[in-house]
């Protein structure tokens, strides 16, 4: 049996396992060796078995702890089809978003870059993750960071589930005159790696999108983190007649 069939095999035995509930959610995996001795496998192999299940968000994997099962069902890479500027703006209507912290922050140089402010201007940050509807397996990691003015918005009766720049245009008036979106290649650091169950330094698609209102000020920015293989941009203009 070669390697790669050998790899499959484990990860189909115990996706099957976890579907049948002989792993239910939150038990722990086999350990390595087990499965080494059991598949009589190298720990190659099972390391790239384990990987995979990672990458389809059925485990996470835990230095010194060993693997825990996460979900029955595997995370499908969400595509996101852009056929207009209000599209690119907004996440699709059958994602939500979870809300994991919330602070008033002061930005240093580095932050104050990516903000387009002065170093040591407050802003108002939402730590947040964001799933399909149906799965609790996140699709990225998004810090949001809002003028502390706003930070009302997290009272919102829709809060997890329209944009926020929509709730600060509902709640205070201000709207986005322009907006900058950045899209670019990036690899996951080992905190955000932790929090989307994936490996340290794997690679990530980043959007970073600045509201900014007629006066020329930035009043909220997005930084959204997307796994590679669970996140899609799909294009479609049609050309002007």
């Amino acid at each position: 049996m070669t390697k790669k069939s050998k790899d499959l095999e484990i990860a189909t035995h115990l996706e099957d396992g976890i579907r049948a509930g002989k792993y239910a959610v939150g038990t722990q995996l086999p350990t390595e060796d087990d499965l080494c001795k059991r598949f009589d496998a190298s720990r190659y192999s099972v390391r790239q078995a384990l990987g995979s299940m990672v990458s389809l968000g059925l485990i996470s994997r835990h230095k010194r702890l060993g693997s825990f099962v996460i979900s029955t069902s595997r995370v499908s890479q969400l595509v996101q089809s852009v056929a207009s500027i209000q599209q690119l703006l907004n996440y699709p209507s059958e994602t939500i978003r979870e809300t994991l912290q919330t602070q008033f922050i002061t930005a240093d140089h580095e932050l104050a870059v990516i903000l387009q402010c002065a170093p040591g201007d407050t802003w108002f940050h939402i730590n947040a993750t964001r799933h399909p509807k149906q799965s609790k397996s996140p699709i990225c990691q998004t810090d949001i960071y809002i003028l502390p003015q706003y930070a009302g918005v997290i009272k919102h009766k829709k809060h997890a589930q329209i944009p926020i720049a929509d709730q600060i245009s509902e709640m205070y008036g201000e709207t986005a005159d322009t907006t900058q979106i950045d899209i670019t290649a990036t690899i996951v650091d080992s905190a955000t790696a932790k929090v989307l169950q994936v490996k340290k330094n794997s690679p990530a698609l980043t959007v970073y999108r600045r509201y900014i209102n007629a006066k020329g000020k930035v009043f909220e920015v997005g930084i959204g983190i997307h796994p590679a293989e669970r996140y899609t941009y799909s294009f479609n203009f049609k050309r002007d007649s």
